[in-house]
């Protein structure tokens, strides 16, 4: 269900970006500072590229802070094997007041 709900959200919006390109097919001179000119750039495209570079950054900044995690995870988990295995050493040898019968 969760993935039609996605998929829905995803084609409406993407319905929307679309309807927002044809509606704004006006051509625009951009001039940036230090002598940058852009002739003849279609004004969708200025408000699509800062979305698309907002969501780039988004994505790195979450990709970033999930290795960290990844990192911290991959450590636990060795430390947590290391730890079982000197657990079941341990359980297999005798206690020094065990009682011998002999």
């Amino acid at each position: 269900m969760v993935g039609w709900l996605n998929l829905l959200f995803i084609l409406a919006l993407a319905l929307v970006a679309v309807l927002f390109a044809a509606a704004n097919q006006k051509e625009v001179t951009v001039q940036l500072p230090g002598g940058w000119m852009f002739p003849d750039i279609p004004l969708f495209v200025l408000a699509f590229v800062p979305f698309f570079l907002g969501y780039l950054a988004g994505t790195f900044s979450a990709w970033s802070s999930r290795q960290t995690f990844r990192k911290q995870n991959d450590l636990l988990l060795h430390q947590n094997q290391k730890l079982e295995a000197e657990l079941a050493n341990l359980r297999n040898q005798p206690l020094d007041n065990d009682l011998h019968l002999s």
